[in-house]
């Protein structure tokens, strides 16, 4: 992996950078943070320890997925936020966007229910043949309401085929407690665990992701493998030669002192792009806390060149451009471009397909250069599930120590608690009532405000 960083130094892009003798002026104080990470590692950071401790649970996950991949065509990933999004991760990096519809696939289709809009669930089950797909449902409090309604219309689904639910459903939750282990327990169903110590969002190196990725076909142990390469590499090398913690600081300063408070995560992939999905929840919600905290986008090259880059190039100075593009693409070709004799359009021909793709990364970086805009890009030699492996590390460990330089909690989600009350209280949930009369009073005010046209 290589980070380049030059672009947010103000020998390049003047005041809207930084100064090289600050960024190396910080050792003292980014040796501080990685010694304050090490200190809570069996704590709230234990998510950092999942390369080392899974290499000893896969043998389980992957004789699930060979029983699966032997007996049933479809899996279906059912859950929300941290217990989805790290499985579309894997799922589009290493398989493709189109996977499900390639002649070339040889295990089951992957689908996500990661939503409860009526539409999309029932077209889902009514498209699938139920007989021959597997539910895995994601949760680690046992308890999320979005999956509980997803699992609801799920076992409804299978009983009216009559279809046993231990055959079509497996669970991955709490060691202890929630409605899931109760409902395992009841209907024999399999289940795995979440470690405790491990939030949604910090799960994709766990159960949560590899049972999925085992599933289709993804080389788990090459993952975990690539995960803890990229730990041991930050624990050996000196801070100022470390990307892990150059790209938190970065963050930091320009977020702190020139009010850079948006950062986006320019992937140059289709696969990629669900990378910065994944990244969005990370950064926001591990970092939004007290008042503070950087708003994440996940923008994908080269389409949204045609859609957002205008913005970053001549709008405001407040956001920070995170690139990341493969070296090598997967199934490049060359193209031959018989009908690309017309000047127009002849220098596409006898080109890589990767070409384009390759030189808009570049072309990009350079254009925003030209605007004096801050960016870094970080290059893998491709997309794989080492290299997968390491950037999920990479990110974890980037965005907890992001955390601790801003001085909050990155394990915590205070304000999506606060609004899961809300909805318990909305829909009548025993024990919520305090929220359902906080909620009833907020539309009472609001109602002499409402437009209707």
């Amino acid at each position: 992996m290589k980070f380049n960083y030059s672009n947010v130094l103000n020998e390049l892009i003047g005041e809207n950078g930084l100064s090289i003798k600050e960024i190396k002026n910080s050792k003292t104080f980014l040796e501080k943070i990685k010694e304050n990470i090490e200190e809570k590692i069996d704590a709230d950071y234990y998510a950092l320890k999942l390369p080392f401790l899974m290499k000893q649970e896969t043998s389980e996950i992957k004789e699930t997925a060979k029983l699966v991949q032997d007996n049933f065509e479809n899996f279906v990933v059912v859950g929300m936020g941290g217990s989805s999004l790290g499985n579309e991760l894997l799922h589009f990096a290493i398989n493709g966007i189109h996977y499900n519809d390639s002649p070339l696939r040889k295990t089951p289709r992957i689908y996500f229910m990661d939503n409860v809009d009526p539409a999309s669930v029932k077209t889902l089950l009514n498209s699938l043949d139920l007989n021959r797909t597997v539910f895995n449902i994601i949760t680690k409090s046992g308890s999320t309401a979005e999956t509980m309604q997803n699992l609801l219309c799920i076992t409804d689904a299978l009983n009216k085929r009559h279809l046993p639910l231990n055959k079509h459903l497996i669970f991955i939750t709490d060691p202890e407690k929630g409605f899931l282990r109760k409902l395992a327990k009841e209907f024999s169903v399999k289940t795995f665990v979440i470690p405790p110590l491990v939030g949604g969002r910090y799960s994709v190196l766990s159960n949560v992701g590899l049972l999925s990725g085992a599933v289709e076909g993804v080389d788990i142990d090459a993952l975990l493998n690539g995960a803890a390469e990229q730990a041991e590499k930050i624990k050996e090398k000196d801070v100022l030669e470390d990307a892990t913690m150059l790209l938190p600081f970065i963050q930091y300063k320009l977020f702190k002192e020139k009010g850079v408070n948006i950062n986006a995560l320019f992937t140059y992939s289709d696969g990629l792009s669900y990378l910065g999905m994944w990244y969005r929840q990370l950064l926001a919600e591990s970092c939004g806390k007290r008042f503070t905290g950087i708003t994440p986008l996940a923008v994908k090259g080269s389409t949204d060149q045609h859609s957002i880059l205008q913005l970053f190039i001549e709008g405001p100075f407040d956001k920070l451009i995170i690139f990341i593009a493969p070296v090598r693409y997967k199934d490049d070709f060359n193209i031959d471009g018989n009908l690309a004799d017309d000047e127009h359009i002849n220098y596409l021909k006898h080109k890589n397909a990767s070409q384009l793709i390759r030189s808009e990364f570049l072309a990009t970086q350079a254009a925003l250069n030209k605007s004096k805009r801050p960016f870094v890009s970080i290059e893998i030699p491709e997309i794989d599930e080492v290299s997968l492996g390491k950037l999920i590390y990479f990110f974890e460990y980037e965005v907890i120590a992001l955390g601790e330089m801003l001085n909050i909690n990155p394990i915590n989600q205070p304000g999506v608690e606060l609004g899961k009350q809300y909805t318990y209280g909305i829909m009548g949930r025993e024990g919520f009532s305090e929220k359902k009369d906080e909620f009833t009073a907020f539309i009472k005010a609001n109602k002499k405000y409402i437009i209707e046209e």
